[in-house]
This record gives structure tokens, sequence and C-alpha cells, in this order.
């Protein structure tokens, strides 16, 4: 066993090294999450497909959507989304309310799915007196209880 610690060791050390330069290179290159304008274009795109039912507009939308299945910031939900797009976003031998209806969903529920959410803002925080004295709190013991007013 001691003639295999140095050589762990040294093959630890190289990992960490092969590690390290590859995190500092993705440091440098970090994903950015997908535009509105950008997710707008893929529901234009399944749209088009969806009224127009040609090879190229129905292949332009899954091009587009295809991306989106690789992209390390969205979440399943958004994913499921785009893999409804990717699925439906096929021509037809006929163009029925029902395959166009089915591929519009796709490319909405996409869109509204896949935006970015903005952070909640914090709630203010309400004003408070001093404690439970009662001298800020409007004569409030502090503890859900308030003085008799006899």
């Amino acid at each position: 066993m001691r003639l295999l610690a140095p050589a762990l060791v040294a093959a630890g050390t190289s990992l960490v090294v092969a590690l390290g330069g590859t995190a500092s290179a993705t440091a440098r290159q970090r994903p950015t999450y997908p535009t509105n304008s950008e997710l707008r274009q893929v529901q234009l795109a399944t749209f088009g497909c969806a009224r127009e039912n040609t090879a190229a507009e129905c292949s332009r939308a899954r091009a587009l959507a295809d991306p989106l299945m690789d992209h390390p910031l969205l979440s399943s939900f958004c994913k499921d989304s785009v893999w409804d797009v990717l699925q439906k976003a096929q021509t037809g031998p006929e163009n029925s309310f029902q395959r166009r209806d089915a591929i519009d969903q796709a490319g909405e529920r996409l869109f509204s799915r896949c935006q970015a959410r903005s952070d909640p803002k914090p709630a203010a925080p309400t004003p408070q007196g001093p404690g439970p004295s009662g001298l800020g709190s409007g004569g409030a013991s502090g503890f859900g209880v308030s003085p008799s007013r006899n």
C-alpha cells in the first residue's frame, strides 16, 4: 500500500491541475440565460411551422429550439417545453386545427416557462417600537396580548 501512495498522490495532483485549468477556462466562458428576444424567436418559429406546415419552417423551429436542450441554466420544467417543440414541430399531411393548436401551445409554453424570473424584492420591514415595554408599540406587550383598558 505504501508503494501505491506516491503514485496516487501524483495522479491526484495532475487531476487537480487539470481541473483547475478547466475551471479557470469555464469561468471566462460562463453561459448566460437566454434573453426574451431569443425565446421569442423560437416561439415565432413554432408559430410559423404551425401556420405554414412546410419543412423549412418546421426545421427552423427545431433548429432554434435544439440548443436550448443542452443549456446548463435552463430548468427541466423549461426543457420539457423545449422537448415538446422538438417533437411537435413536424410537417403533417394536412394542416388541421389540432396540429396547429398543439404546436402553438408548445411554443407558448416554451416562452412562458423558460423566461428568466426576476428575483423577488424583499419586503419592507415593518416599523417596530423599542420592544415589549410598550413605549413605541402602541401599548402592546409584545406577546400578542394587549393591556386591558378599564
